[in-house]
Parts: C-alpha cells; sequence; structure tokens
C-alpha cells in the first residue's frame, strides 16, 4: 500500500512540477478560440451549410475546412493540418431576432437580413456589415385557384376585381413588402391596411412571421402573398399557391438585384477575433463560388440542412442570388434601402438624413470581406 502510494506522489510531482515553472504553457496549450455563429436557418444562408455539410471537398481542394464535432452545431476550422478555432452554430429566429441575439453576446457573427442589422445601427447600436451574402429570392404567389399567371394579368384582376383583394406579407419593413408596394405606385393600385377602406385595389395584411403565409394562403385568410423563398416554393409543392411573378422583375425597377441577407457583427468582434473571422469568411467566399459553379452542391446541401425537398430548392435556389463581392450595384442596393427608409420616416437616429458615404462608415466594413476575398484568390494560385 505504502508502495503505491509513494508511486501516486512522485507521478503528481511529474504532473506538477512542469505546470509550477511554466504555469501558463497548459492553459495555452488547451485553450482554443471559439466564434459563434448564428444564422436564421433558411436557403438564403445555404453558403454556410455547403461549408459545413462538404469539408472533404474544401479540405481537398483548399485546404481550408470545417471538421464536424456535432451536426449543425461544432465544427472545428483547419487550415491545413492548423486548427484555427472552433465554431459553434446558432439557430436564431428571423426579423430583429438575429441582430439582437448578436447584441447581446449569444454569438459573433451572424447570418441575416440587411435590413434588421440597419435599424440596429440607427439606434446606434455597435455592429457593422461585413459581407454581402445573398439578394434577391422575393416572389408574388397567389391562392391555386385565381385565373392569373403574370404581373400583368394581376395587376389586370385586381383592378377588375369588386373586393379588394388580400395580400399577405411577413413584417412591416420586409424588403419585398416595399418592393410590391412600389410597383402598385407604379401602375396605379391603391393599397391599405385599414380593412375599413373599400376603395382600395390591395388590402395589405401583416401576418407576423413568413411561417404564417401559407396556412393563411391556404386557409383563405388571404388570397395572396409577397415573401422570399423557399417559402413560396414550398406553396408550390404543397398546392397551396402558384409564384406568378419574381418581385426582383416589377417596375419601376429600384429594386433591381436588391441586397437582401448578409453578414455582420458586433465592433468588439471584428477588432479582437479578426483572423478566426477572416479564416471563417474564407470559406463562405468558396462555398458561395461553389454555389455559383454548380447550383446544385447549393440545392442538395440547403435540402439536406433545412430539410426542404430538392424539389422545393431546386424552385427556390435559382431565384436567389449569391455574393460575397460587396461591389458597387451591391452598395447602391444598400444606400438606396437606407435612403428610401429615410424618407419614410423608419430611420430616425444615427442613419437619418446621412450621404452615402456617411452611411458605409456608418454601417458596413468590408475590409474582412476584401481581405478574405484576397486569401482565397492567393489559394487558387497556389494550386
Amino acid at each position: 500500500m505504502k508502495g503505491r502510494l509513494l508511486v501516486l506522489a512522485v507521478v503528481c510531482t511529474a504532473i506538477a512540477i512542469p505546470l509550477l515553472i511554466f504555469p501558463g504553457c497548459a492553459k495555452k496549450t488547451l485553450e482554443i478560440p471559439v466564434l459563434k455563429v448564428g444564422h436564421v436557418g433558411h436557403d438564403h444562408h445555404t453558403a454556410l451549410y455547403v461549408a459545413a455539410l462538404n469539408g472533404e471537398k474544401f479540405r481537398n481542394e483548399f485546404g481550408l475546412y470545417l471538421k464536424e464535432i456535432r451536426p449543425k452545431k461544432l465544427y472545428e476550422l483547419y487550415d491545413g493540418k492548423k486548427l484555427i478555432c472552433e465554431v459553434e452554430l446558432y439557430l436564431a429566429g428571423g426579423g430583429s431576432k438575429m441582430p439582437t441575439a448578436m447584441d447581446q453576446g449569444m454569438f459573433d457573427v451572424g447570418f441575416g437580413g440587411v435590413a434588421a442589422v440597419a435599424f440596429h445601427v440607427d439606434k446606434g447600436r455597435p455592429m457593422k456589415i461585413i459581407s454581402p451574402l445573398h439578394n434577391k429570392g422575393d416572389m408574388l404567389v397567389v391562392g391555386k385557384d385565381m385565373p392569373v399567371d403574370s404581373w400583368e394579368s394581376f395587376v389586370k384582376y385586381v383592378k377588375t376585381s369588386k373586393e379588394p383583394l388580400k395580400v399577405g406579407f411577413k413584417a412591416p419593413k420586409a424588403i419585398a413588402l416595399l418592393i410590391f408596394q412600389a410597383a402598385l405606385d407604379e401602375v396605379g393600385i391603391k393599397y391599405t391596411e385599414d380593412a375599413a377602406d373599400r376603395s382600395a385595389g390591395i388590402l395589405l395584411m401583416n401576418l407576423k412571421g413568413a411561417a404564417h403565409l401559407n396556412p393563411a394562403l391556404e386557409n383563405g385568410i388571404i388570397n395572396a402573398y409577397v415573401c422570399n423563398n423557399s417559402y413560396c416554393a414550398i406553396a408550390e409543392e404543397k398546392a397551396i399557391g402558384k409564384c406568378i411573378a419574381d418581385l426582383d422583375d416589377l417596375p419601376p425597377g429600384l429594386w433591381k438585384d436588391h441586397p437582401c441577407c448578409m453578414i455582420a457583427a458586433m465592433d468588439k468582434v471584428i477588432s479582437e477575433k479578426r483572423e478566426i473571422v477572416t479564416k471563417f469568411l474564407e470559406l463562405i467566399v468558396i462555398a458561395t463560388n461553389y454555389m455559383n459553379e454548380d447550383q446544385q452542391i447549393a440545392i442538395n446541401s440547403a435540402s439536406q440542412w433545412i430539410g426542404t425537398s430538392i424539389e422545393v430548392e431546386s424552385k427556390s435556389i435559382p431565384t436567389s442570388g449569391y455574393s460575397t463581392n460587396p461591389d458597387e450595384k451591391w452598395l447602391q442596393g444598400i444606400y438606396t434601402w437606407a435612403h428610401t427608409m429615410d424618407e419614410l420616416g423608419d430611420i430616425k437616429e444615427q442613419l437619418k438624413g446621412k450621404t452615402n458615404e456617411e452611411i458605409h462608415e456608418l454601417l458596413l466594413d468590408l475590409s474582412i470581406i476584401e481581405q478574405a476575398r484576397r486569401n482565397v484568390e492567393k489559394r487558387r494560385c497556389r494550386d
């Protein structure tokens, strides 16, 4: 018994002495940086799912990849054999829930809508849009039995109807609603949210969430709706409704290829976790390139991750644009949105009355995505 105790004491001493001499070594060896990433869980964020589900392809072709630890929850980000960080994924709600959760410290980087983040920045919150991600992808969906099949026939139907047509939308500041209203203005159709106003051709109804649109259409609460895919493709798959127009094509064309989803981060994260955020964005750049080179990888990854059918994603994915390039067209879309919200009185504080340059300074920090894109290009050159 004494012999065993002696052996145990020797082992413990052998472990303890290095720790006493070099107290920081063990801690540094064990510490792995963590990047917490929030997303909303629809196919506008497919680049994230492509990166998470196709690690072997990324590793073989670029040397930068995610290793799955717990599906849809925890991954390790490697550059070659070097472990860069752990990536924790969080499913956040849509609308303002993603930036609110990020602002509360639930995660470092968030995938979500431009509008939601911009409204937080307008209120003085310390966050920035750090990368483009997705554009367009909004549709006009009508009930399956409505005798229309295009924007033109829809306009004619509304103008000859004896009752206001009930059209649903998911949220008051949704880009789909803004585009639809601009198109109605262009063709001279009056709209209202007042059910008592019988003079309007369109009664707009706030369904308070995209998930409520298809059930409302199926049950006759609304006659049509405007929303982003993949909800619209699901309506067709379930024979609830039919997509008759891509909102991107509607007059007056002000919102052509409009920015929809983006990647954002808190100012503190941009400063303190810049290196690992850059590596993570390199993954998103590669994933986006893959999606644009072969749409099937996007369709398969979105279907697998979200649980929608291949048929739904085959209809949904092609209506969207995916890009990490903050080019002039994308920037003008951001500025147009901000000025429109200002004119409507929905921007009240930091972004109110600002020039394009001032909006850029307050809302955007594109230095990381620009660096990430350069890094990916260098990886291509090495190949």
